[in-house]
């Protein structure tokens, strides 16, 4: 037998078997073509890469300790010590070897919640130096101060950020919200130092400032901003003289969505623009500083600049986009992310989103520990969490049914939307339905409008003709996204009621989590189970809503009078009353129900307040302020010692909510009707009036102006203003006559029968509940029968609306 015939074959090469979308090693690779036919290799798709989450309890641990610790200034150190203690404990665990992974995360987040609620200790010993304290006590004192933000405010008052640095002589450093009376001459710019005589009030712990001060009189320029502030300033005027010749509404904002002034904003465009959820695109964060970054970093690849050069140049920029843009809460954050961004990339190390942003917001926390309570700061951190947690994932749905691109365009407004919603439901109890769509059509032109107006603002302090043509180019994107904001709030259903305050927050994130149950995929036959139980509850919960929603509106369709001019809600016993007209909602007093005055409110749709007034400040009267959970515009409170006081005022105040004292011989305009004060009486100095309770009630007589066009009636208000009161009207002289009067203190025997013959109204309303008082009381229904006024009683008939019909006063009951 030959050698070759003794040959045993050779076995077949087996073909090479994928693992893991891997080639085994040692086996021969895949050929490259079939019968001469090259073919290309798809590689299986690599997985996504891991999200390093580490930091994230740390940060986490850091702002609810920060948030707590603010509020409670005199327990921070015993939180810190107890953080101490809790990273001593987790720290011998480690050492022991058990539970090491979960020992060491425990002891980062109690470190890092240790050094907030230190400095927040820290902080509140320093908050209120002696001479703060000694002005916050009453009178007028004079400030010297540094303006630190921009103005906001209405056509009246101006409201901006300071930093106090003298009062009567006393050198001081406190932060304050001033408020300043709005003259005919511009509000004095950043950086500017101003002497004004005005009276302090102290706010929350919790706050960023330390007082509020209030002047009566314009303020005196004492000191020019700093250059660097003063070229600032001139930039961003160049902005806004550059958008002011523009249509509205891309004009207006055209300044916001390059360098978020929002000077030019007015009212209805800005509802317009929260009800298409595009308000973040005039609030300078991330996106406006990544593309700043981006741009001077490419146009230094370009230039050949080396890398250091690069990072030094984007380093410069950042400083002073943010001068320019001032260091608000969301600014902060994306430029301290955007430093450490930078720092990685100097030092060549990798750089990760959610370790960036948890290490920026635990380092701005202990830099500055009332940060944990800035909305600005939370809904930034908010949306770039989502988008850095959640946009993966989302579009990885998404792509079922949606082209890859696509699904990632539509996951990132939908993510952010989804992580911003709970913390903007503590400012307006709404959902934005069509958010989603609206920012979908709006993301192409935002980025646009924000580089060819940054270039509009820059280009336009040299040459005003180049920036005036650039400033042209960025309106175009601008007023794509004014008019999709104005198609939005004019569509059904634009805004969605949704409970306020903590309890609504909670509720959107628990349907969020039972959402987000539904739709992930389980393997586990209890999983299956859980997702089908929580898929039929929110079917049976939708048809529920749906159904109440549905009856309410017919209930609404089918009774409420259209053209109500005032509407005394049922609250109890107390005062809650609604004046409608021109478009403008007036709300005085709240009683001190808050779920009864909500409910009054939406049932006759005003979700928004232009003007509360608080006659004084009784519980029945003003004890549902710290609960409002709708907008308020500004606020009207009596002219006297103890408005200036009260815990229902400083709410307002530290809310941000413009204040106006008034006073006999005051008025103030809005909508089509004029609203004149016709008491308490200042002293003859002008000073506040020296009564409080209810004889120094804020009485206001509301009047039609020419305007008018519907249920053009005189209404008088007279809070709980007693018999001696109200014969000091009399005796003024006053207009006093009515269509409509709020009876005085729901009724009481303490009554003018002489007033109430002047007033001659057609119809009287009683704000009354049960109550063990006798209100109303007999003596005061007959001075009402005397003058020929009928009326109607809220404990009787529930909310009461009063209207016009064929040029007649008529009412509605609600029973």
């Amino acid at each position: 037998m030959s050698p070759d015939a003794r040959r045993r074959p050779e076995p077949p090469v087996p073909s090479p078997e994928p693992v893991e979308g891997r080639w085994r090693r040692g086996q021969a690779q895949p050929p490259d073509s079939v019968e001469g036919r090259p073919f290309p290799l798809r590689p299986a798709p690599s997985p996504a890469p891991r999200l390093d989450l580490r930091l994230l309890p740390a940060a986490g641990a850091a702002w609810l300790v920060g948030w707590f610790a603010i509020g409670l200034p005199t327990a921070s150190w015993g939180i810190a010590a107890g953080c101490a203690g809790v990273v001593a404990a987790a720290l011998a665990s480690h050492r022991a070897g058990r539970l090491r992974r979960a020992a060491g995360a425990i002891a980062v987040a109690a470190l890092a919640a240790g050094l907030v609620a230190s400095t927040a200790a820290i902080g509140a010993e320093h908050r209120i130096p002696p001479a703060l304290a000694a002005a916050l006590e009453g009178g007028r004192v004079e400030l010297v101060a540094t303006v630190t933000s921009l103005p906001r405010g209405d056509a009246r008052t101006d409201r901006l950020r300071a930093t106090v640095t003298a009062i009567d002589g006393a050198p001081v450093e406190a932060p304050v919200l001033l408020f300043l009376p709005a003259g005919d001459g511009e509000p004095p710019e950043i950086g500017t130092a101003v002497e004004v005589r005005a009276t302090m009030q102290a706010v929350g712990p919790g706050d960023r400032v330390v007082a509020l001060a209030f002047a009566r009189d314009p303020p005196a320029i004492a000191g020019p901003p700093h250059p660097l502030l003063a070229g600032g300033n001139a930039l961003r005027q160049s902005f806004v003289d550059a958008a002011t010749a523009l249509p509205a509404p891309g004009g207006a904002l055209v300044p916001g969505l390059a360098v978020g002034d929002e000077r030019l904003v007015d009212a209805e465009l800005d509802e317009a623009m929260k009800a298409a959820s595009l308000t973040h695109l005039t609030a300078v964060s991330g996106s406006n500083i990544a593309l700043i970054v981006a741009l001077v970093i490419g146009a230094g690849r370009l230039a050949g600049w080396p890398r250091a050069v690069r990072l030094a140049a984007a380093g410069l920029a950042l400083a002073g986009f943010v001068l320019l843009v001032t260091p608000q809460g969301s600014v902060i954050r994306a430029a301290a992310m955007a430093v450490l961004v930078l720092a990685l990339d100097a030092s060549s190390r990798p750089i990760a989103g959610v370790p960036t942003l948890a290490l920026a917001v635990i380092v701005l926390l202990a830099a500055d520990p009332w940060l944990a309570r800035d909305y600005g700061f939370a809904l930034s951190t908010a949306a770039t969490a989502g988008l850095l947690l959640g946009t993966r994932p989302v579009a990885a749905r998404l792509e079922r049914w949606l082209p890859r691109p696509v699904a990632l365009l539509v996951a990132v407004p939908f993510v952010a939307q989804l992580a911003c919603q709970p913390i903007l439901l503590l400012l307006e109890p709404s959902l934005p339905l069509y958010g989603v769509v609206a920012n979908l059509l709006a993301a192409p032109a935002a980025p646009l409008a924000t580089v060819v107006g940054l270039a509009a603002g820059v280009v336009g302090a040299v040459s005003e003709p180049l920036g005036a043509a650039l400033a042209w180019v960025a309106w175009l994107p601008a007023q794509w996204i004014g008019l999709i904001a104005r198609t939005v709030v004019e569509l059904p259903f634009a805004l969605v009621p949704w409970p306020g305050g903590g309890p609504g927050a909670l509720a959107f994130i628990a349907l969020c989590t039972a959402g987000a149950i539904v739709a992930v995929r389980g393997g586990g036959r209890r999983f299956r189970m859980l997702r089908g139980a929580v898929a039929w509850l929110l079917a049976a919960a939708l048809v529920v809503a749906t159904g109440a929603v549905a009856w309410r509106a017919a209930e609404r369709v089918r009774g409420l009078p259209p053209d109500w001019r005032i509407v005394a809600c049922d609250v109890g016993q107390g005062d809650a009353l609604l004046l409608r007209g021109g478009g403008a909602n007036v709300l005085v007093d709240t009683g001190d129900d808050a779920a009864l005055l909500h409910e009054c409110l939406r049932e006759f749709g005003v979700a928004r307040i232009d003007l509360l007034v608080l006659s004084h400040f009784d519980a029945d009267h003003s004890g549902a302020v710290a609960e409002l959970r709708v907008p308020v515009g500004a606020a009207w409170l009596p002219d006297t010692r103890e408005a200036r006081d009260d815990p229902a005022g400083l709410r307002l105040a530290a809310a941000g909510v413009p204040i106006r004292f008034g006073a006999a011989g005051d008025a103030l305009a809005i909508g089509d009707m004029t609203l004149h004060a016709l008491s308490p009486r200042r002293g003859a100095d002008g000073a506040p009036a020296s009564g409080d309770g209810n004889d120094a009630s804020l009485v206001v007589l509301a009047a039609p102006e020419r305007e008018c066009r519907s249920s053009c009636l005189r209404v008088l208000l007279l809070g709980d203003a007693g018999e001696s009161a109200q014969r000091r009207i009399l005796r003024s002289g006053a207009e006093v006559r009515a269509h409509v009067v709020k009876v005085s203190h729901h009724g009481s025997a303490d009554q003018s029968a002489e007033l109430y013959a002047a007033v001659g109204a057609a119809i009287g309303l009683y704000s009354v509940g049960d109550n063990s008082y006798g209100h109303p009381s007999e003596a005061s229904m007959a001075q009402l029968a005397a003058a020929g006024t009928p009326w109607l009683r809220t404990d009787e008939q529930g909310h009461l609306a009063v209207f016009v019909v064929d040029g007649e006063v008529a009412a509605w009951t609600a029973r």
